[in-house]
């Protein structure tokens, strides 16, 4: 088994069967010319089938070298090469195992994936045996006939041998051929020429498995030359060939006797006796009737009395006699061409084997003999000479090509005894050649990224058409920035000989203009450019070693500061476009698209962002290319697509949920593990695998777009023949179905692109045949200038979707008898104009007449050629698309579709009419969902459900667009439920999508009647959580949309100056038709009622204040763009995205969040910090409410009050006197702040131990997390438990970098780093100097006495407690990298904007490090044990989210489960969870930061260092509806009863002092403490 990957060869062979090996088939998989470097096979094995990719067991495959487990795969690294050149693993796969199939890749660090094509490398081992018992077959027939001529095939998937022998005058055939089909094998003799001369079909019998067999006997004149065969398989009407040839095997010579014996094949009843078969020649040269020109036959006659040894051949073609002579020389063969004519000809000849199959075609012309005929010598070089010289003539005046009726003239050559060692010298000669360039070829390659990596200014390049080579132009920037220089370097294949650039320079933007090269003075051109003329020049290219060609020059340029911040140099041309001529000027050759090769180096009018390859090609296409047109277009769009298929190749692999497990709800409670249910997938880099592969298809659907809307041509320059139209629309569709299988992330978009673009079918050539006929049958004249003749000329030449609206506005026009303002409304209705229809290539300029005709039957011809037009243009009419696709629906799939066809559109009398069209439109839908999801639906299938579902979807959003008045729950919650899973349906790789559809499948429809939980209220409140999930994931995803469509869209109309409201609209529109504005509408309309039934205020306080505050009323898009401002007016900031991670800028003194989904954690970081600070932070639910802030107060001065039931309120006031003294009060913190030490103490032990434990902890060594703890423990009751814990107390970094492991090698460069910060380094720069020191703290090394230190302090700990617990889990590696985590966040920007707030120095911050074992957290939760919303005393507020407590007081977005409850009272519920995410932990260490920030005055240190776990968590998508937590109210409200007794004793433990705490309950539901500090 053979195949290839990116120009290298691969090969599988069995090397082991298991009878011989221990019941395991050995694999042997050869890697050829892939050099000595890392190369790596990626594999895995088939279970259910030998394409499916899952993880062996180590019983069920192995291989030699071993591999090593990856996630998802496994991995064996490939020895180096043996003598011959070739790398080798061995794999083994157990026969009794059940596996199907070996499948791999091969992979190369860091990114290069190689592969069969765009498919994995498969080995199907059911296959191979059937190989095994071919190979025997075959054997066993050879041994009971070794004289037997033999020839072996492997094509298609088949395996096909041939024996022939003599059988007594008679020639007997065995077939044997290893196919899992059943194939007929049809087969004819043939003599040199490889013409079939007889057909006859021979049905083939299973011999063995896979392997059929079946023999014949040739007799008589059947024994020719060739036996020429194919294999057809009936059950699908395919032929199966040698490549794109029949088969062809010479058969043995047979002496043919008089009566040879007859042996009937296998199948005698399809068999018919052979009859005599004798063809004439075609060609008897004795028997042409001579010319009648006597001069030309003398002259003939003299030629060949010349040279008697001559071979020749004469032909009589259209009365006119062609003769040629060919005589052998020891160095040349010499052929003379007579021709008996008077028009001027040219031969076009070459040479060809046996199989008369050109190997070259060169030109030369027939010169003149006066008065009678032409002639012509061509001298073929000994080496070049082959069987035959074939030859065409050309006659150029009239374009006519002359041959022997259908076949080209060929002359048997005659043969010297020196041409062959001649021609295999020159061979081997030009072998050696082509060697040694292929290998500068394979260099040229490998140093691409090198080039691309230094072209700053910009990097282009090209593979060249005809297999000519490969050309890169680098152009990078010099002498900072003051000169721009170029660099060309091509790979040209050695047949070219030395070529050189026929090229002119472009100047400005997107001009694509030649000028003159030697004309660009100020450009340093290398030496032998050649003025062309007043546009071009030409410039050889010099010879590089390897094999390679290029050119240098260099220019002035000019460095700017670009928007961003960027440097951008401009050169002074704007670049260079070409083509490329070989040595002898005679082979000219372009890049493979068909254009010149344009280079830009000015970044003028360029995309600055990813993919700026594939923006500059759409453009330079769209604006400067002379001709244009849909087709044109397609193609173009085509190529780029398949370009980005060989780049994506790489990329990891995810498999895919059937259908089934997309939609499936598991609703078993759920058992805590430490691998969650649905974990997020571990895929390297699928972030950023997912947001290349956006970007690349936003900019294709983008430009498909921009052309559907007819922003872009439709064609320029150009005609298009229907057909042709038709064809390639069917090429570019039927592709994106391929796409939208293959590639998963990419759904979405493909299937927009796809409803940009026409149907195809196969009326494209009935639309220039119909129009025809119909004015052939109404006896329409076709006479220039009038109507009818020029719309069939633009029919003829270009036709496009607009036909559709110009045949309706004529069939309009006849309906009304002729009225000419119908006409051109119906036109309008479609967007066209006057000036629209006189711009056509072939312009409509005249207004339709009635024909004097029976009008009737030509509307109704008419109509009917409408509907043609349709069937070509207009995919997204449901009727058509629904007939179209018939052949391949199921019954019960087409009748719901007609029936949405006959319910009348989508409008309603009321909303129950309304949703039942909505229901009965998803039925279909759903159908058609399961159908596109199933893994054997072929393209073709898909292209025409994508089609369908498109426009069924379109309807579903008209539909809840007009159900404006619907509010019923139970109805709204059905629509919900109906549109995600037809999100879930094109986004199968969004896991928090199929999340969300099981809990909403579940959950929902209770809530929505109001008989979930406890009633209407906790129904509310879950339907509330539930759609606030999902309203945060349509908001992502339209963001995103926004973010990939808008610049895009914004870029493209200006390079093409479209209207400017095309462009502001144009993602609106997009979205406007999707089931995420569907989805956006029907949350819209839940939540006032949800928050009417839960009683919940329109605003929720995360930090109150206890009186009003006044200042200037600002918005804001995100609270992260603003982190270094100081604001020195007093200002209330009305904040989009508030992740929880930020600082309140200084002067800030309110903010208040526009949206619960942008909303930060009620007891985040950034929440705590708020209050801790006095700051107003409070999130608005109503976006109408924030809607009317942003009108009303933007800039404006006022006051703010608050109440903690979540009443806000909002007030202009007059701005006071008094705001300058405010100012200059803040303008005097940040002066203060600026005038601050930057200091760090780096060396001071503090005279610190390595580690202690509880027992020695103190205020001296230890923050409040590590000695509240400390100090909680012994005072509380026996059900209550803390984790076992140590400590590295403060002094122990500096202990560590003192050490004698890092005091060289990172202290004296950590304090060389700090040493640039000073007290007015920007945040910007800052930041930059910390990663430095980070990176630093990083390459730390353990000291053997922290080591020695914590093992002990572990072991003391855990002899006090009676049981080593926090000691097992101690691995020194691990622990270590977590330790450096910790400390390497004390080195971040967040301290450094938090310290210059308070005006303090890091000089003041202490580090310990609380270690702790990590609890086995079901869930975790944090309580205050004074509500810090309403102050009261009496009742606790509490936040509880499944898994590890980071999602909760981390960025994680997503509400908690809150609660209060109030003193000797029970749970009351807040909110639910709406949390995308737990985090499960694992069997490890916690390392938590515990600094002394929260002692320092005026600073608020909570949550600015990191806590680090030895093991990373593994991430989920939360399934609410396994929740006990969730589902079972009475385990709820006693989990949380008995969460708040617990907050109540440890407030008790610290003598009644209000307590902050941080808690979990684990598997066993056991409560623990892990920190507690004083409530602020």
């Amino acid at each position: 088994m053979i195949g290839s990957a990116a120009g290298h060869s691969v090969r599988v062979d069995v090397v082991g069967e298991p009878e011989d090996n221990g019941g395991w088939t050995g694999l042997e998989v050869s890697a050829d010319g892939f050099g000595d470097g890392e190369l790596i096979l990626h594999w895995g094995v088939g279970k259910q089938s030998p394409s499916e990719w899952a993880l062996p067991t180590d019983t069920q495959a192995k291989t030699t070298p071993g591999a090593t487990r990856v996630p998802g795969a496994c991995q064996t690294i490939f020895p180096s090469e043996d003598e011959q050149g070739c790398r080798k693993i061995k794999a083994e796969i157990k026969a009794d195992e059940g596996v199907k199939g070996f499948q791999f890749c091969l992979h190369r660090k860091p990114n290069d994936w190689l592969k069969d094509g765009k498919a994995n490398f498969i080995v199907d081992l059911a296959k191979s045996q059937g190989s095994k018992a071919f190979r025997s077959l075959v054997q066993k027939a050879s041994d009971e006939n070794p004289k037997a001529k033999q020839a072996f095939w492997s094509c298609n998937g088949a395996e096909v041998a041939v024996l022939a022998s003599d059988v007594g005058g008679a020639c007997k055939v065995q077939a044997f051929i290893n196919s899992e089909l059943d194939l007929v094998l049809q087969y004819g003799p043939a003599n040199n020429d490889r013409r079939w001369l007889t057909s006859e079909r021979l049905p083939l019998e299973k011999l063995q498995g896979t392997v059929s067999a079946g023999t014949m006997t040739l007799a008589g004149n059947q024994c020719k030359k060739f036996l020429m065969f194919v294999l057809h398989d009936p059950s699908h009407n395919q032929w199966l060939k040698d490549g794109a040839r029949d088969f062809e095997f010479e058969l043995p010579a047979i002496e043919v006797s008089a009566a040879a014996p007859e042996v009937s094949p296998v199948a005698p009843e399809v068999r018919s006796a052979a009859p005599e078969f004798a063809p004439e020649p075609r060609v008897q040269p004795e028997k042409i009737e001579r010319v009648k020109s006597s001069k030309f036959a003398k002259w003939v006659g003299e030629a060949q009395e010349e040279d008697a040894d001559a071979k020749s051949s004469t032909w009589n073609v259209d009365g006119m006699e062609v003769v040629a002579l060919a005589s052998a020389s020891e160095q040349e063969c010499i052929v003379h061409v007579l021709v008996d004519t008077m028009a001027d000809l040219t031969v076009q000849w070459g040479p060809a084997g046996a199989d008369k199959v050109w190997k070259a075609s060169k030109r030369t012309p027939l010169t003149n003999q006066p008065g009678f005929a032409h002639e012509a010598f061509i001298t073929i070089p000994a080496a070049e000479a082959d069987k035959f010289f074939m030859f065409v003539l050309h006659e150029g005046s009239v374009n006519r090509w002359i041959k022997e009726g259908n076949n080209d003239f060929a002359l048997e050559l005659p043969r010297h005894a020196e041409w062959d060692r001649l021609r295999l010298e020159e061979e081997a000669r030009k072998a050696a050649e082509v060697e040694k360039a292929f290998v500068g070829r394979k260099a040229f390659l490998d140093k691409r990224h090198e080039r691309e990596g230094k072209g700053d200014i910009s990097f282009a390049s090209f593979e060249l058409e005809r297999d000519c080579g490969a050309i890169d132009v680098v152009c990078y920037s010099a002498e900072g920035g003051a000169v721009a220089k170029v660099e060309i370097r091509a790979w040209l294949h050695p047949r070219l000989g030395a070529c050189s650039l026929h090229f002119g320079v472009l100047q400005g933007g997107r001009k694509s203009e030649w000028t003159c090269p030697a004309d660009a003075k100020s450009v340093t051109w290398p030496e032998g450019l050649e003025k062309v003329d007043a546009k071009a020049a030409s410039l050889p290219l010099t010879a590089l070693p390897e094999h390679l060609q290029g050119a240098d020059f260099s220019m002035p340029a000019k460095a700017s500061k670009g928007t961003d911040g960027e440097t951008v140099v401009e050169p002074c041309i704007a670049g260079i476009s070409f083509v490329m001529k070989d040595s002898t000027g005679t082979e000219w050759f372009k890049p493979r698209s068909g254009g010149d090769a344009t280079c830009r180096f000015s970044s003028l009018g360029r995309w600055k962002g990813e993919w700026a390859q594939v923006a500059d090609k759409i453009v330079e296409q769209e604006v400067t290319h002379d001709q244009m047109s849909l087709r044109k277009r397609y193609e173009n769009c085509l190529e780029l697509v398949d370009e980005w298929e060989k780049q994506s190749e790489g990329m990891a692999m995810r498999k895919l949920r059937s259908w089934n497990t997309l939609v499936h709800v598991d609703s078993s409670k759920a058992v805590w593990s430490r691998m969650p249910s649905m974990p997020l997938m571990e895929v390297p880099g699928e972030g950023d695998i997912q947001a290349s592969t956006e970007g690349f298809w936003s900019w294709i659907f983008v430009w498909q777009r921009f052309s559907f809307q007819r922003l872009l041509t439709w064609e320029r320059n150009t005609c298009t023949q229907p057909r042709m139209l038709a064809g390639t629309t069917n090429q570019i569709t039927s592709r994106m179905a391929e796409l939208w299988k293959a590639h998963p992330r990419c759904r979405m978009w493909i299937r927009w692109t796809l409803a940009t673009m026409g149907r195809g079918g196969n009326a494209g050539q009935q639309i220039r045949d119909v129009i025809l006929d119909i004015m052939h049958a109404h006896e329409i004249k076709e006479i220039h200038g009038t109507y009818f003749e020029q719309w069939h000329q633009k029919l003829h030449n270009n036709t496009t979707p607009e036909d559709i609206g110009i045949c309706r506005a004529i069939i309009k026009f006849l309906q009304t008898d002729g009225n000419m303002s119908e006409y051109w409304k119906v036109l309008a209705d479609h967007g066209i104009d006057k000036e629209r229809l006189a711009s056509y290539s072939r312009p409509i300029t005249t207004e339709p007449n009635c024909p004097n005709c029976d009008r009737g039957r030509l509307i109704g011809d008419l109509e009917r050629y409408l509907g043609i037009l349709r069937s070509v243009h207009d995919a997204l009419d449901l009727q058509l698309a629904l007939d179209h696709a018939r052949p391949i629906l199921p019954g019960d799939l087409q009748s719901k579709l007609q029936g949405i066809c006959d319910m009348g559109g989508t409008g309603f009398a009321n909303t129950d009419e309304g949703h039942g069209k909505f229901m009965r439109v998803f039925e279909a839908r759903e159908h058609m969902l399961a159908l596109l999801n199933k893994k054997d639906t072929q393209p073709n299938v898909i292209k025409d459900l994508l089609i369908l579902d498109f426009t069924l979807e379109t309807q579903q959003s008209v539909l809840v667009q007009g159900m404006v008045a619907e509010t019923r729950l139970v109805q709204l919650s059905d629509q919900l439920k109906c549109l995600l899973t037809s999100l879930v349906a094109h986004m199968p790789t969004e896991d928090e999508l199929q999340a969300i559809l099981a809990d909403w499948t579940l959950l929902a429809p209770p809530c929505a009647q109001q008989k979930w939980g406890d009633g209407p209220t906790e129904s509310a409140l879950m339907l509330k959580a539930m759609c606030d999930r999902v309203s945060r994931v349509v908001g992502e995803l339209s963001d995103t949309y926004q973010t990939l469509m808008g610049p895009k869209a914004a870029f493209l109309g200006a390079q093409i100056e479209a209207p400017k409201r095309n462009i502001d609209v144009f993602v609106d529109e997009v979205l406007r038709g999707t089931s995420l504005m569907a989805m956006g509408l029907v949350l819209q309309r839940m939540e006032p009622v949800l928050r009417t039934l839960a009683k919940l205020p329109p605003w929720q306080m995360i930090s109150t204040i206890d009186k009003p505050i006044q200042g200037e009323f600002k918005l804001i898009d995100k609270m992260l763009h603003i982190q270094d401002k100081v604001f020195e007016t007093p200002t209330i900031l009305l904040s989009g995205a508030v992740s929880g991670e930020e600082e309140v800028p200084d002067g800030v003194l309110g903010v208040l969040v526009r949206s619960a989904r942008e909303a930060p954690d009620i007891l985040s970081h950034c929440a705590v910090r708020a209050r801790n600070s006095g700051v107003l932070l409070a999130t608005c639910f109503d976006p109408a409410i924030s809607e009317q802030l942003a009108k009303d107060f933007e800039g404006k001065w006022v006051e703010v009050r608050c109440k903690v039931d979540g009443t806000l309120t909002v007030e202009e006031k007059e701005r006071p006197a008094g705001d300058a003294a405010k100012a200059q009060a803040v303008a005097e913190d940040a002066a203060r702040a600026a005038a601050t030490t930057v200091k760090m103490n780096l060396t001071d032990t503090l005279g610190c131990k390595w580690c202690i434990r509880p027992d020695e902890m103190d205020n001296i060594q230890v923050g409040s997390k590590s000695l509240n703890l400390a100090l909680l423990k012994p005072k509380l009751p026996k059900d209550i438990l803390t984790p076992q814990a140590v400590a590295l107390p403060y002094g122990c970094m500096q202990k560590a970098l003192t050490d004698p492991a890092n005091s060289d090698s990172v202290l004296a460069k950590l304090q060389e780093v700090l040493s640039k910060l000073h007290p007015k380094t920007s945040n910007h720069d800052a930041q930059l100097i910390f990663e430095e020191a980070q990176l630093l703290i990083y390459a730390m090394k353990m000291p053997d006495a922290l080591k020695d230190g914590m093992t002990e302090a572990m072991a003391n700990v855990g002899a006090q407690d009676g049981e080593e617990r926090v000691k097992a889990l101690f691995n020194p590696r691990d622990a270590w990298d977590a330790i450096k985590g910790v400390w390497a966040s004390l080195f971040a920007i967040r301290p450094w904007i938090s310290l210059a707030k308070a005006g303090r120095s890091f000089h003041d911050l202490n580090m310990a490090v609380l270690v702790q074992e990590l609890v086995e957290a079901k869930y975790a939760f944090v309580l205050h044990t004074i509500n810090p919303f309403t102050h009261d005393k009496d009742e606790l507020y509490g936040e509880l989210v499944a898994g590890r407590g980071e999602t909760l007081v981390g960025n994680f977005p997503g509400r908690a489960m809150s609660f209060t409850m109030r003193r000797g009272g029970e749970p009351k519920l807040v909110s639910f969870l709406s949390k995308s995410v737990a985090l499960h932990t694992q069997h490890c260490l916690i390392f938590r930061s515990d600094s002394n920030g929260e002692d320092l005055e005026g600073f608020a240190g909570a949550g600015l260092f990191e806590s680090v776990c030895a093991e990373d968590d593994k991430g989920g998508h939360q399934r609410v509806h396994r929740m006990p937590v969730v589902t079972d109210r009475a385990y709820r409200q006693t989990l949380l009863k008995k969460i708040a007794e617990t907050g109540w004793a440890v407030e008790k433990a610290f003598d009644g002092t209000p307590q902050d705490i941080e808690g979990c309950i684990d598997v066993q539901d056991r409560v623990f403490i892990v920190q507690s500090r004083p409530q602020v």
